[in-house]
């Protein structure tokens, strides 16, 4: 009985898929609105983008296949992404963020907005 109950956890440990992320970098812009801030999940590779909307009761996340990630470098800070807001009016309109560690700017909606890309987490 011991050895089966044994083998189906191990089963399970197994079988189990292994999605689990935690954030590896944030975006946090210089501006006054929340929205502009982003927060990276994954482990080596980014995996899912949140953002925490005004007025939402918790993190949105960006669709997967909304976003291209042209360059990133976790060591050095550095971020190239694209996002497109695939017709989504609760989500953020299409952006491009790009640079390193305090140099880092979003390009949305005509606006440039400087912030921080950290990856201390």
């Amino acid at each position: 009985m011991r050895a089966t109950c044994a083998i189906s956890i191990l089963f399970v440990l197994i079988a189990a898929p292994a999605t689990a992320s935690s954030t590896m970098c944030t975006f946090n812009s210089q501006s006054e609105n929340p929205a502009n801030d982003l927060e990276f999940l994954g482990y080596g590779k980014i995996q899912q983008i949140l953002v925490h909307l005004p007025g939402s009761d918790g993190a949105k996340s960006l669709p997967s296949g909304s976003y291209h990630v042209i360059e990133f470098e976790e060591k050095t800070r550095t971020i190239n992404l694209i996002y497109r807001n695939p017709g989504n009016p609760q989500l953020l309109p299409s952006f491009t963020l790009k640079g390193v560690g305090k140099k880092t700017s979003m390009w949305t909606a005509g606006k440039t907005i400087t912030g921080e890309f950290s990856c201390d987490h």
